[in-house]
């Protein structure tokens, strides 16, 4: 086991220890009761409020897994503060429910860490403004994450932009994505000095720059942009495969197609006792917006699963569950000649499935 493999380990032990075995790899009761078949009623689990600026005291961080997630460091790029987890907020929730168990380090788990902003905290368009008020009926949270200064990142590429930083964070770099035209944006052509520009309405790869033996985390960002760019729902449609509900897990989404594509991912599940599900949902709409977590009423965080009906949700038109996808495994570029740290014999993927169920 190498120093980083160790590291991650004492970092999901100490979460388990602080939230009495919230992020453990076993079925995880919840604290609250279910209140009727169209949601469950939800209370935070904890008044506590971990901030990114505590000091540590006797050597031990109060919030391990903010590492995770990169983009919080980048003091060049507008996000809300980060103040608390999506589980620590969100997981003590309906009890005789379970709530999905990921395996460590996982897509699956990875997302239902995803760091908060306070609590009040409003959706932001990419210019600033405020879309929906933070006192909002069906605004449960903000996810603190930068969206960017134009209308780059849309509802269909926040996805992309999830998976993609889990990826860089289990150091899985040989990533691809695709272009609604199905034309192929390795990470490695960008590393390689070349960039995405626009020939006749279509990108082409350009040599602009000079290889960089060593990426590091800007150079990435600019990546997804030039993706982002380039992609919608098409390129998504062509990322993913058709999810059965039954197979409901976190970081499933549900497509709207068109352009904008829209889309409302799947941040974490409950199951009772007796079989009832529920989920936990987020979106953020186009033109660029925060990404946030949304509730059906001030008394739940929870929508009930119900395969009979479609899935009704504030700001968009009812989805339905032939339009709910998972991503496919995932898939890199091996046969292009790999640069510094892209070579192959850098950390491996993690997973080879970014949604598979832990045995």
């Amino acid at each position: 086991m190498n120093l980083s493999m160790i590291c991650r380990t004492v970092v999901t032990l100490v979460a388990f220890l602080a939230w009495g075995g919230v992020g453990c790899r076993c079925d995880r009761p919840a604290s609250m009761t279910a209140q009727s078949s169209a949601s469950a009623d939800v209370a935070p689990s904890s008044n506590t409020v971990l901030t990114a600026d505590v000091q540590p005291t006797g050597g031990v961080n109060p919030w391990p897994e903010l590492e995770w997630y990169k983009w919080v460091e980048d003091s060049s790029r507008l996000m809300p503060k980060p103040v608390e987890t999506a589980m620590h907020r969100f997981a003590g929730s309906l009890p005789g429910y379970t709530v999905f168990a990921g395996e460590a380090e996982s897509w699956t788990e990875w997302l239902r860490l995803l760091p908060l902003a306070a609590p009040g905290t409003p959706v932001r368009n990419y210019r600033g403004e405020i879309v929906v008020p933070g006192d909002d009926e069906h605004l449960a949270a903000v996810v603190a994450i930068d969206i960017g200064t134009q209308d780059i990142q849309q509802s269909a590429d926040i996805i992309l932009r999830l998976h993609a930083e889990w990826r860089w964070w289990v150091n899985d770099l040989r990533m691809l994505y695709l272009s609604d035209a199905k034309m192929e944006l390795p990470l490695q052509k960008w590393v390689a000095g070349e960039r995405l520009v626009a020939s006749e309405g279509k990108p082409t790869w350009v040599r602009q720059a000079e290889p960089k033996p060593k990426l590091d985390y800007a150079d990435f960002r600019a990546y997804l942009d030039s993706v982002f760019t380039w992609s919608d729902g098409q390129a998504l449609l062509a990322e993913s495969v058709p999810l059965a509900p039954e197979s409901l897990e976190p970081g499933a989404f549900f497509l709207h197609e068109g352009h904008p594509a829209q889309v409302l991912i799947v941040l974490d599940v409950a199951t009772s006792q007796d079989g009832k599900r529920a989920m936990l949902l987020a979106q953020a709409q186009s033109p660029g917006e925060s990404l946030h977590v949304i509730r059906p009423n001030r008394n739940s965080v929870w929508f009930s699963v119900r395969t009979d009906q479609p899935v009704r949700v504030p700001r968009a038109k009812a989805y339905g569950w032939k339009e709910l996808h998972r991503l496919k495994p995932l898939r890199s570029r091996p046969e292009v000649e790999c640069i510094g740290s892209l070579c192959p014999q850098a950390k491996p993927p993690l997973s080879a499935d970014p949604g598979a169920r832990s045995p």
